[in-house]
């Protein structure tokens, strides 16, 4: 006798697993939401699907599903679409861009680079926010530049903030020239003098 197949048993195709996926994310029930974003972790083609969801998503816990299944895609283009939530006027949707950020490093350097030139301070200051998390090796290029060029004492601070956690001897002498270009800001003095002394006790090379 054969097998008799129900159209339940047969297996979806991957464009009728992301469409059928698709479909959740925009349903009613939140838990599908969630559990639909996270099923597509794994499958590039979802990243517009994702970062399109998290503009009008508005349950946290389906948001952290839609930020953490672009991070695990990985890629410059995933990295492209968290960046842009780093303009975003919610507060929930920067810090869940900033955290995925702090999770892609060499993926994300083009476009924290390019947030790193923005014209706003806000936006630079929350660039600077994801190096504290990379290694010292892609953050400290990016801190140094800062150091040298960057002309607001705000965006200055926070990246002597970082520094303080993740450099080593190769910004000292930055951070020297960092004091004497605002030598009139007592609250970055001191906080360039900690940076400098931390680097110094973490990283043996730097006494």
């Amino acid at each position: 006798m054969p097998l008799v197949r129900f159209a339940s048993d047969v297996p979806h195709t991957k464009t009728e697993t992301f469409e059928l996926r698709e479909d959740q994310l925009t349903g009613n029930d939140v838990d599908e939401r969630r559990r639909a974003a996270r099923a597509l972790s794994g499958n590039p083609a979802a990243a517009a699907t994702l970062a399109a969801r998290l503009e009008c998503e508005p349950d946290p816990r389906v948001r952290d599903a839609l930020f953490g299944s672009l991070a695990d895609i990985g890629g410059a283009l995933a990295a492209k679409l968290i960046a842009s939530f780093i303009r975003s006027d919610d507060a929930n949707l920067r810090g869940g861009a900033i955290e995925s950020l702090k999770r892609l490093d060499n993926d994300a350097v083009t476009v924290l680079d390019a947030l790193m030139n923005e014209s706003d301070v806000d936006v630079r200051i929350l660039a600077i926010e994801v190096t504290r998390a990379w290694p010292s090796e892609v953050a400290n290029p990016r801190l140094l530049r800062v150091f040298e060029h960057e002309p607001h004492v705000n965006v200055c601070a926070a990246a002597v903030d970082v520094a303080t956690e993740v450099g080593t001897k190769e910004l000292l002498a930055a951070l020297y020239g960092l004091r004497t270009r605002f030598a009139g800001e007592p609250f970055l003095v001191f906080a360039i003098d900690i940076a400098c002394d931390r680097i110094r006790c973490n990283d043996p090379r730097g006494a």
